[in-house]
């Protein structure tokens, strides 16, 4: 039955293989914060909270050994299978209404070194260490994912207009922050904006604007991984003479109606991956909202050269060729400015020290 949020199951006698050890099972329904606190008091075995810096910290304070696993909650965790992300519209961040021009791209890779240089802190403040940065758009999870010891390996939107590293080793915060203001500068420069002789936009190209919008679903309070990176690069974009607006909205369904409108400028979100990481429902051509694919490319990305990669990746069943034709593929995209990847979170479940012997956990 189900009754004050509660689903009550019994075992069946007659089951094939023998009735279950365990006669009763209950799945509650909780918030994550409750779920811990469940945990902890007995109440709850297993739970699956969010795994984020607040619930690492809400364990952690439960055992005697201020660690995630100790006593009382034993603490399991995993990579998430998907990653999140800051997406760029193509068909409304461009110049002279022609998405795939490299005045269009230079556009957009100038308002991504900005936000990707943010990643750091922002990542490291919501999830501590239930999360990393990640350089390309695709799950760590996946066995097609770039890894630093790979030749050619990139850190996401770290070299200027002319191709020659932002960052140097030892660099600050404030540093870092500068250099990419400047990196960025030089990218919409290219794309055509005109700047004073303090080095802040004056005027747009046909097409792009001095202002733009980004949408983060963070419940109309903030409560979202990309919320301080934004409002963090908001201010780097008034140094250039760029409006960033940030829209909070409590009703998350406010994105993906903008989405699917194609009224999106930018947009904070994360992708649910699978385990084979064909790209064709996300990036291919024919993937754009109203272009009878998935309808999913919200990128509103086409680029012949990708929509091949991508068909070319799907002939074959050679795991090393597949590879690198979706590291190609991942580089077309980056190119083109319209995803800065963000991060990788974990999972986790957590267990009653108390009340189940973990050790019999497979």
């Amino acid at each position: 039955q189900y009754k004050d949020r509660v689903i009550y199951f019994e075992a069946n006698e007659h089951y094939f293989l023998g009735e279950p050890k365990t006669k009763y099972l209950q799945f509650v329904e909780t918030d994550d914060s409750d779920m811990v606190a469940g945990v902890q008091t007995g109440r709850i075995d297993i739970g699956a909270p969010s795994f984020a810096k607040a619930i690492a910290d809400q364990i952690a304070s439960y055992n005697d050994n201020g660690e995630i696993s100790g006593t009382i909650i034993k603490t399991i965790t995993y990579d998430n299978l998907g990653y999140g992300y800051i997406g760029l519209n193509a068909e409304s961040v461009n110049v002279g209404g022609e998405p795939g021009s490299e005045a269009s791209k230079n556009l957009r890779k100038g308002l991504a070194t900005i936000l990707a240089q943010q990643r750091e802190l922002a990542v490291n403040s919501y999830y501590g260490d239930a999360a990393s940065v990640i350089e390309y758009p695709i799950s760590n999870t996946s066995w097609a994912a770039p890894q630093p010891a790979d030749e050619g390996y990139e850190v996401a939107y770290s070299k200027d207009v002319n191709g020659e590293e932002i960052y140097t080793s030892g660099m600050s915060e404030d540093e870092a922050a500068e250099a990419a203001v400047n990196a960025a500068r030089g990218f919409l420069k290219a794309a055509g904006y005109t700047f004073d002789e303090n080095g802040k936009a004056t005027a747009a190209p046909e097409g792009a604007k001095l202002e733009y919008e980004v949408i983060v679903p963070a419940e109309g309070k903030g409560n979202h991984p990309s919320f301080s990176l934004v409002n963090a690069a908001r201010d780097l974009f008034a140094e250039l003479g760029i409006t960033l607006h940030i829209n909070d909205p409590a009703d998350s369904g406010l994105l993906w109606d903008a989405l699917e409108a194609g009224t999106a400028e930018l947009w904070c979100a994360a992708w649910g991956a699978t385990i084979d990481p064909d790209m064709y429902q996300i990036y291919h051509s024919t993937s754009r909202p109203g272009y009878g694919g998935s309808g999913s490319n919200h990128y509103r990305i086409a680029d012949d050269k990708l929509d091949s990669l991508i068909m070319e990746a799907r002939t074959s069943a050679d795991q090393a060729f597949r590879k690198t034709t979706y590291r190609a593929a991942l580089g077309v995209i980056l190119d083109w400015g319209v995803e800065i990847p963000v991060y990788q979170r974990q999972q986790c479940y957590i267990f009653s020290e108390e009340r189940i012997d973990t050790d019999t956990l497979a």
